[in-house]
Formats: structure tokens, C-alpha cells, sequence
């Protein structure tokens, strides 16, 4: 997968490094790649934010599943926090990041 860029992502990516295509938007945890079939967090990211937000970039990291948004929790009057169940993609290891 060295070499490649991708604008989506598959199971077959999870725990490799590779380089990703899309729009970085702002999400619930910070700056995310939004690719053609997911939205990808790259933490990393967060230093550059203000430059790079709604530009198209290629960033090259390893894609990992894991928990980064708390689950929603109910409190004793019944109200819903905000949250997300499960885990979300994330990019880690950044090691290039162009714009486009």
C-alpha cells in the first residue's frame, strides 16, 4: 500500500500506514479527513487546524480503530449527553501532510 493514495478506506487498511485524500473538516474530537465512504480523526492535526481546515490535503499515517468520543451518558433527570457508541477511525503516526 506504499506509494498509494486512497480516497477510502477498507478493513484491509486497519493497523498499516498509509496516505489518505480528502477534505479536512471539523468534528466532536478535533480535525478529521472526510474520505468518499467515512470520516477519518487525525488528532494530529490540531496544530495545524486553522490552516488547513476545509482544504482538500493528502496526510500519511497508520489507520486505527479506537475510541476517541465518550459514549453518551443518561443522568438521574433522564437527559442524554452528547456522544458516540463504539469506536471511530483515526489516522496516528502522521508522517507527511500536503495540501492540495
Amino acid at each position: 500500500m506504499k506509494g498509494k493514495v486512497f480516497d477510502s478506506v477498507s478493513k484491509e487498511m486497519m493497523g498499516k500506514e498509509i496516505t489518505l485524500l480528502g477534505l479536512v473538516v471539523n468534528c466532536k474530537a478535533g480535525p478529521c479527513l472526510k474520505v468518499k465512504n467515512d470520516i477519518i480523526y487525525v488528532p494530529e492535526l490540531e496544530y495545524r487546524a486553522s490552516e488547513i481546515m476545509g482544504k482538500k490535503v493528502s496526510v500519511t499515517g497508520t489507520l486505527l480503530e479506537k475510541k476517541l468520543i465518550p459514549d453518551p451518558e443518561i443522568d438521574e433527570s433522564g437527559a442524554i449527553s452528547t456522544g458516540a457508541y463504539g469506536d471511530q477511525l483515526v489516522l496516528e503516526n502522521i508522517s507527511k501532510v500536503k495540501i492540495l
